[in-house]
């Protein structure tokens, strides 16, 4: 897979999300084999998703080195976020560095793909509608 596949790939799967409102994106190719996504996603009940992904190529796979995605509500206050940044406070858990934050817990988590993500939004979209 190619870079660009893989940011392909993030379009199609909003495209066919039928609680997305808008979307934007930066992308940021740093040669020979990794890059720097970053974008916002707004959804129909006004929450957002701010999310990044450093992601490198190895041997025609995607690599995700780094991440987070931050799902806030329409006044930025946080609902969760799934990050793997090296936080003093979850590293007595068995993912870390990955986990998640909601409200003021952090919790073990593997890092979800960006699918998995839009899963999970959709749900609390789909209640709140």
């Amino acid at each position: 897979m190619q870079i660009k596949d893989y940011l392909n790939k993030i379009l199609e799967i909003l495209s066919t999300n039928p609680f997305v409102e808008s979307q934007s994106f930066s992308f940021e190719e740093r040669p020979p084999s990794t890059a720097r996504i970053t974008g916002i996603i707004t959804f129909t009940n006004s929450t957002r998703l701010n999310f990044k992904e450093f992601i490198a190529i190895e041997s025609g796979d995607v690599v995700i080195l780094k991440y987070g995605y931050n799902y806030s509500d329409e006044n930025g206050s946080l609902i969760f976020r799934y990050d793997n940044a090296l936080d003093p406070k979850a590293k007595k858990l068995s993912t870390y560095p990955e986990h998640k934050h909601i409200f003021k817990k952090i919790l073990p988590a593997k890092r979800p793909t960006l699918k998995e993500v839009l899963r999970e939004i959709a749900d609390i979209v789909d209640i709140k509608k």
